[in-house]
């Protein structure tokens, strides 16, 4: 059964800034502590275009047991500053990452819903994958948000 996991961060920059920020996959490593490297051969992200991202999965933490996946992507939803989705293979399983942004006078709320399913063995350490990753995904938001706050701060 797929997991999941849904979080709701406010950020005092601009539904545009978020947006042209998040949408880059090859910065995700800056704020997402399980992205650890993405390319793609287009600088803007649309519906359709595609990248390639690792990520590494600690299911186990505190214990040294690292999981390392590399993950095709195709974005399948692209509105500027309102929404962003992308749908990733990888060779156990799938993923799926939604971005939504709703602008408020001078925050966003930034919604990032995440949801996936792995196979095979991995399927094993499925309820330890979707602990670590709900714990994960609202470090990722926090750190997010302090970098974007850190960039608001030099402009």
């Amino acid at each position: 059964m797929p997991v999941s996991i849904h979080n709701v961060i406010e950020i005092a920059v601009s539904a545009e800034q978020l947006f042209n920020y998040v949408t880059k996959p090859w910065l995700w490593h800056e704020w997402h502590p399980n992205s650890k490297s993405a390319q793609s051969a287009h600088r803007i992200l649309a519906a359709g275009d595609a990248f390639d991202e690792v990520i590494e999965v600690k299911p186990l933490a505190p214990l040294p047991l690292r999981m390392t996946r590399r993950t095709a992507y195709t974005v399948t939803r692209s509105e500027p500053f309102q929404a962003w989705e992308t749908m990733g293979r990888m060779k156990d399983g799938w993923v799926r990452i939604r971005y939504d942004f709703e602008e408020k006078g001078s925050v966003t709320f930034f919604s990032r819903t995440l949801d996936f399913d792995v196979t095979g063995l991995t399927r094993v350490l499925l309820p330890l994958l979707k602990s670590r990753m709900e714990k994960q995904s609202m470090v990722a938001l926090h750190n997010l948000k302090t970098k974007m706050q850190e960039r608001s701060d030099e402009s």
